[in-house]
Order: structure tokens, then sequence, then C-alpha cells
């Protein structure tokens, strides 16, 4: 049995163009592939610019993770602010200004430098997020979220991957600056043609019922829908945090993989990602959303034991091509996560709930590199980083139980 949104049924009633509504969805998976390959591009080309800069691992793992402190406190502003705006100006905003920052990227001479540029990319790219949250509750009805959802979040797995196909290897033969100069072109001829295309959507929200950014927040905040969207999402962009930054240099340090491997394996990682994320978006308008989220929390424990695996005992090469197709179980329950979110709020605070969920997301984002790194630097043990990502996805999904049993939580 699907669940039902607090304003689902009024939804459904409306049928936008599907040849536009599939336009939109268009851009904001457009949208969407730029921010994720303005995150990930440093952890596609982490070991590329650590030699050329001089990066400890406990340094390498702070640039990669300051993007997501950055992108969640850029979230506290552009959520409620959103509601106000229409994609097109988010767009505007965030694809405009994360472009023209990731080409001052290229210029980075040192470790500070670095890590300050991506402090303030992460700011522009929260806009991103929050547009692309208002083109799918504008355009899709709640019963159909869930797959368009894990469509989107699908799109951002795959610019990962392709991070990791087509940048790494131009990376190897170009430069890491030359990169990131790619990168950052691409992001604004995304902006551009936002611009030319986005419209509003026939679900547009009521702007006249909460007035201030605080009496959003707190509207918001009041309802624990809100922390089982930010425990469930924390758990899952911990696991592909994780895994984007740390596996690849753990196969070629443990595995004694080659570095020319390095490619093909992110690529296989992206992919099961993309494949899972519309799988268990698909899954999550049929069932119910906290059931799909309860075992994508499951299918992350496994994806963290691999790594494990991974760091422990060797492996052949059979085996870590398993491994890497592992790595994308943790997300399966994405689509579902924002999905509940969206449908629990409705159409005039779905959008802003979205982007204050994705805020334990991308606290993720920042806590996996980082709380990995460091733990490497320590240690030199790739068991101690990955076992500590173990053990952050058993506590989350003990966290995600006991939130669940709330009355409160259970309420439609």
């Amino acid at each position: 049995m699907v669940e039902q949104g607090v304003m689902g049924s009024p939804l459904d009633k409306a049928k936008p163009r599907g040849t536009v509504a599939l336009l939109m969805l268009l851009m904001a998976v457009m949208g969407e592939m730029c921010l994720a390959a303005d995150f990930y591009g440093f952890a596609a080309v982490i070991k590329i610019v650590s030699a050329d800069l001089s990066l400890s691992p406990a340094q390498a793992g702070l640039v990669q993770g300051a993007f997501g402190v950055s992108f969640a406190l850029g979230m506290l502003f552009w959520a409620p602010r959103g509601r106000s705006m229409s994609s097109a100006r988010l767009y505007l905003i965030g694809l405009g200004g994360s472009g023209l920052l990731m080409l001052l990227q290229t210029q980075a001479q040192d470790f500070t430098q670095l890590f300050l540029l991506r402090l303030v990319v992460g700011f522009f790219d929260s806009a991103v997020w929050v547009g692309s949250m208002k083109i799918v509750m504008q355009w899709f009805a709640p019963r159909r979220q869930g797959l368009v959802l894990g469509i989107i979040l699908a799109a951002y797995s795959l610019a990962i991957t392709l991070d990791f196909a087509l940048g790494l290897p131009y990376a190897m033969a170009h430069g890491w600056r030359a990169f990131f100069l790619v990168l950052g072109g691409l992001t604004l001829s995304a902006c551009l043609i936002t611009q030319l295309v986005v419209r509003a959507g026939p679900y547009q929200d009521p702007h006249d019922k909460i007035k201030t950014d605080a009496g959003v927040l707190r509207s918001i905040a009041a309802r624990p829908w809100i922390w089982v969207g930010i425990l469930a999402i924390f758990g899952a962009l911990f696991s592909v945090a994780a895994t984007a930054t740390w596996l690849i240099p753990a196969l070629i340090d443990v595995q004694k993989m080659a570095p020319e491997q390095a490619p093909l394996f992110g690529t296989i990682m992206g992919l099961s990602q993309v494949f899972f994320l519309i799988l268990g978006g698909y899954v999550s308008d049929r069932f119910t959303r906290i059931g799909v989220m309860r075992v994508g929390m499951w299918l992350t424990i496994l994806a963290a034991s691999a790594c494990v695996l991974v760091a422990w005992q060797a492996l052949p090469y059979s085996g870590l091509l398993i491994v890497a197709i592992l790595c994308g179980v943790g997300v399966f329950h994405g689509g579902a996560i924002f999905s509940y979110v969206g449908e629990r709020y409705g159409v005039n605070l779905g959008p802003c709930a979205a982007g204050y969920a994705e805020m334990g997301g991308v606290f993720a984002t920042f806590v996996a590199p980082s709380l990995l790194g460091l733990l490497l630097s320590l240690s030199g043990s790739y068991i101690w980083a990955f076992g500590s990502f173990l053990a952050v996805e058993v506590l989350v999904f003990i966290g995600f139980l006991m939130l669940n049993r709330l009355p409160s939580a259970q309420a439609e």
C-alpha cells in the first residue's frame, strides 16, 4: 500500500502536460548533475591534487568535506527564501555562482585556498538543490514523486560516475586544473540553458501561509517527519561520501589495484548507485516509504561491511568488482526519503522541508570523508577508517527505528 501525503489527493487531480513536465524533469536532472559533478569532482582526483599540493589524508578529507559544511549552511539560507523565488532564479544564483567559483578553483595553490573556495562553492550549489525540489513538487503529483526523485538522485550519482569515468582520465592526461576548468564551463552552460527553459508548474506554492523564515523552520521542525528524513539521508549520503572518497584509494593502497583501473571502478560504483536509486524510487511508489527506507538502511550496512572486507582481506579481482557494485545499494532509499518528506509537508512546505532534510545528508558528506581521513592519518589503517563507516550506519539504523516508534512520527 502506498502512503498518502498530507496534500496528496488534491494535487493528484491536476494533470500538467506530460511533454512539458518531462522537459522540466530534464532541467532538474541537469541541475543535479552539475551540483554533484562540482561536489565530487575533487573526490575523483583526490590522489592527483594531494600529490600536486602536498595534502595529507586529513587535509584532503577536509577539502572534500568543506563543500558539505557550506552546502548545509546554504540550505538554512536558501530553503526558506526559495519559497518566494522561482526555480529559474535559484538556478541562476546556484549554477552561475558555483560555475564561476569552479573556474577560480583552478588557481588554488595550497590547502587553505582550495579549502576556502570549496566552502563558497557549496553555499551557491545549495540553491540548485532547492530549485530542483521546487520543480519536482510543482510539476509532479505526490503519487509519482518517489520515482521522479529517484531519477533526480540517480542523475546525481551519474554525475559522480562521469567524474570518475571521464573526469579522472582527463585529469590524468591534462591535469586537475584543466578538469575543474571543464566542470566550471559546463556548469555555466547549464545555467544559461535553465534560464531559457525552466518555468513554474501547475502546483505552485501558496506563499500566504507562513510569512517569516523563522516561522517556516519552526513549522517544519515541530513535526518529527523532518527528523526521520534527516537521519535517513544522513546514513545514505554518509555511504556515498565514504565510498566515493576513500574506496578507490583503499583499492590502490591495500588491494594493490593499478591506478589505471580507478576510472573503471569509479564508473561501476556510480552506475550501481544510478540503478539502485531508480529501482528504489520505483518501489517506493508501490510500498510504504518507511518500509523502503528500512530496507535501504540494511543495505547501507551491507555496503559498509563490504568496505571493511576490502581493508581486511585480500580479494580477487572479481571480488573487488562485487564490492564496487555493492557500494551502490546504500542509496536504494533516496527517492523514498524525499518523497516521504514532501508528501508529509505538502507542496507549500515540501521543497523547504526537503532542503532542511538534505542538510542531514550534506553534513554526512563532511563527516564521512573527514572522519575516515582523520582515522587513516592517525592509524594508517583502512580497517579503522571503514570500521567507523560501519559503526555510523548501525547507529543511524538504531536511531531511525527508535524515532519511528514515536506516535507523532506515525501520524498522517
